[in-house]
């Protein structure tokens, strides 16, 4: 994988905790701020998702087409089966 060097300024403590955590887990600080960053990144694409989902649901909600489909599909679960008389499952 190809990678591209930033230079970022840390505040001192955040610098001297990063180095420790990076010790600890036996990886470098800058594999520590990678994954960190990643990590970041993914909760921010996470969040900015479930708020599209809140949005969509609000509409939905909102939606009698689509509340009428939704009554209908409901429906559709509480209506039993046909029976097969062949039984086919059992062989």
């Amino acid at each position: 994988m190809a990678m591209t060097a930033i230079s970022l300024k840390l505040p001192e403590r955040l610098a001297r905790e990063s180095k420790a955590l990076a010790r600890e887990l036996g990886i470098s600080r800058t594999e520590l701020i990678r994954r960190a960053l990643y990590h970041e990144m993914e909760a921010i694409k996470a969040s900015r998702e479930r708020a599209e989902m809140r949005k969509a649901m609000a509409l939905m909600k909102e939606d009698e087409a689509y509340q009428e489909e939704a009554r209908e599909i409901d429906e559709g679960f509480s209506t039993p089966l046909p029976r097969e008389r062949d039984r086919w499952w059992e062989g």
